[in-house]
């Protein structure tokens, strides 16, 4: 055997081997990234609810939190909404800063619109938070906040009599966005489904790593202009973001319970997690 012979045909034989592997490796994790494509988007429904307006205005909040002996850091969106009764809470999704670990105390709550510096201060909760989700059930992920003082009724938003959209209905999501500039971005998009417990919303434009966060930010219908649901958790179906919410109706369901409000330093101390 020739063995200079095999040794120089194993040289020019194993780059290529590499150069091989490499592109299986490459294709496959973008086989994982990408996924399975998205499901048909549903026919628009015949929507009989009156027509509304979308609001023009900064709506979409930066959640910024305090916890003990710290400063002041951003964690997700926000926004503030009113209530038959008269009422105008705060809400945001339980995962952005959960209350209740007594080894990093949370004291406040902070909705900011930027850049008009506008800024709305909580530190009590209408009733005990929610917990971050771990499955299908969207509804369990939410606080439900009590203002600290008057509320300019400019940033308010109105919830949907509905109490959620209709398959292929389309929705807007008001995102807000971080940073000193801040304002929020508009992204638009279509339900994919509808249940009590979860909505599902597959948005107009491919995946942007900007677009990506948000969690706590309103979805309102383009039909009636009010809110529907709010963000908790996404998902990419192809190069497509698919997105799902908390519906209105059980955010506003959870509100009506509220009895006394609950001091966000006292439930660190004394209280746990509510069952759901």
């Amino acid at each position: 055997m020739n063995i200079r012979f095999v040794m120089r045909v194993l040289s020019l034989a194993l780059p290529l081997v590499v150069v091989v592997s490499a592109v299986a490796l490459v294709a496959s994790a973008v086989r994982a990234v990408v996924g399975l494509p998205p499901d048909p988007t549903p026919p628009p429904p015949t929507i009989l609810a009156p027509r509304g307006e979308l609001p023009r205005g900064n709506v979409a909040f930066q959640e910024w939190v305090r916890f003990r002996d710290a400063e002041y850091q951003m964690v997700g969106c926000g926004f503030l909404m009113a209530l038959g009764d008269g009422r105008i809470v705060g809400l945001t999704a339980a995962h952005n800063a959960m209350p209740g670990n007594p080894m990093r105390p949370l004291e406040q709550i902070r909705l900011r619109a930027q850049p008009a510096g506008y800024t709305v201060d909580f530190e009590r909760l209408y009733l005990p938070p929610g917990r971050p989700r771990d499955g299908d059930d969207l509804t369990v992920d939410y606080l439900v906040l009590h203002p600290e003082g008057a509320v300019d009724p400019a940033y308010v938003l109105q919830p949907d009599p509905r109490g959620g959209p209709l398959p292929g209905e389309r929705v807007a999501l008001y995102k807000c966005l971080g940073g000193d500039g801040g304002g929020q971005s508009i992204l638009s998009g279509t339900v994919q489904s509808v249940s009590d417990k979860a909505m599902w919303v597959l948005m107009d434009e491919p995946f942007s790593p900007m677009h990506w966060s948000g969690s706590g930010s309103p979805l309102l219908s383009q039909h009636t202009g009010q809110v529907v649901g709010m963000l908790i958790a996404g998902t990419l179906r192809g190069r497509w973001m698919l997105l799902g919410m908390h519906p209105v109706g059980s955010l506003v369901q959870k509100a009506a319970t509220a009895t006394s409000p609950l001091l966000l330093k006292d439930y660190v101390l004394t209280a746990q997690p509510a069952e759901q």
